[in-house]
This record gives structure tokens, sequence and C-alpha cells, in this order.
């Protein structure tokens, strides 16, 4: 596409059709989103991997992360860090300049925003179990669920905490541990979400609010 950014030189716009626009036509047809939108969605990418350099060709890591704390609201570092994690990994990418231990292609990239806007209730159960689920066994142990609820309750009386992170915890598992053999699974997961879809990220929030949803879809020029 000419001139996509007019705040690009021709130039730019030139070395960004030739860099991202074979992944970009690619993607197409796997993609929820139009050609244009991806066409939005890449060139916001681009314009990241610009501050790495004239020539950069990737985001970091680095850069990933503060998206989601900046754009996403994704503020909790653990769940921040295991979506950066999730989302890089990216084994098509081949690129020799690519470091999967440093840099977010742009299939990522889109990727994210494809799992942010999807409104499909399976696959979002999906994703955010698996941000739970950090080393992908399937469930999850009460070491788990323990490490998230400690999150939730902060003050000076050590006590007090205690025994409400406690009640806590064993209300978590009454509701979700169905088969009581103090495992978390997925399919019961997804059996109490899918009757009571508000208790989806009941670990913590993985996805943004729909305002916040709203407020990026503007900026990016996402309207599917």
């Amino acid at each position: 596409m000419k001139d996509l950014d007019l705040t690009l030189d021709y130039m730019e716009n030139a070395r960004f059709n030739y860099t991202y626009g074979p992944l970009i036509t690619h993607m197409q047809t796997e993609s929820p989103f139009t050609r244009t939108e991806l066409l939005c969605i890449s060139m916001v990418y681009h314009k990241f991997a610009l501050g790495n350099g004239p020539k950069a060709k990737f985001i970091t890591l680095m850069q990933l992360s503060n998206i989601l704390e900046l754009m996403f609201n994704v503020t909790d570092r653990e769940i921040n860090r295991r979506i950066v994690a999730r989302i890089s990994y990216d084994p098509d990418c081949t690129d020799s300049k690519s470091s999967s231990e440093r840099h977010c292609s742009l299939a990522s990239f889109i990727r994210l925003f494809s799992i942010y806007f999807s409104t499909d209730l399976e696959k979002r159960m999906q994703f955010v179990f698996s941000i739970y689920d950090e080393n992908d066994r399937g469930y999850l142990e009460r070491e788990d669920v323990v490490f998230f609820v400690e999150k939730f309750f902060d003050g000076d009386d050590e006590d007090e905490i205690f025994e409400l992170r406690t009640d806590m915890l064993e209300v978590l598992f009454a509701k979700f541990d169905i088969d009581k053999d103090m495992h978390i699974s997925f399919e019961e997961y997804s059996e109490v979400v899918r009757m009571q879809p508000q208790l989806m990220e009941f670990l913590g929030m993985v996805y943004p609010t729909q305002d916040q949803l709203d407020i990026v879809r503007l900026c990016v020029n996402v309207l599917s």
C-alpha cells in the first residue's frame, strides 16, 4: 500500500511494504482481521520497531511488556511476563536477526491482537488458562493457585491475611475442583466458566476491559 502512514517518507513506506508485506498477505488467510486492519496493526508494530534503530525489523520483549501494560492495562508483573513469554514464542520465525529470548515477531504481535479482540469464549478460556498453567500441564496444583491467591490480600495483620488467603483457597477449590482430586484441570475450569463466564479470570486479570479495548480499537483502527 502506497503512503500508508504520512508521517513516514516515501522510502520508509516502501521499506515497510517490502519488509512486512509478504507476511501480511500470508496472514490474511488465517487472521480475523481485514487486510487494512492488518496493515494498521503492522504499522503500529513498525513504529515501535523503529525505536530500536532505522533498520530494525523486530520489537523487543521489553517493548511488548510495555505495550501490554500501557495499551492493554496488564499491570500485574507476573501475568504480564507470562503473556509476553507465551505470545512471543514463534517457531515459524527463522530470521537470523530475531532472537526468541529478545524479540517478538510481527506474527506474534498480530496474534496478541487477535486473542484480545476475540469474542470466542473457548479461545479466551484457553488463553487465560495457559497463562495460569505456565508449564502446560493441563491442570493447576494447589501451589499454583496459592501463588496467585497470595496477591489478593495484603496488610499488617499476618494472622488475618493468612486466614483470608486460606479461606479464598478453599472457596476456589470447592468451586473449580469438581472431582476433588486437589487439581483444577482445564476441563473442570472450562465447565465452570461456560456456566459462569465472569469467573474466567479467577486468578487475575489477563484481558483488558472492554473500555480499554475500545480505546485501542479506535487508536489502531481495528473495526472488526
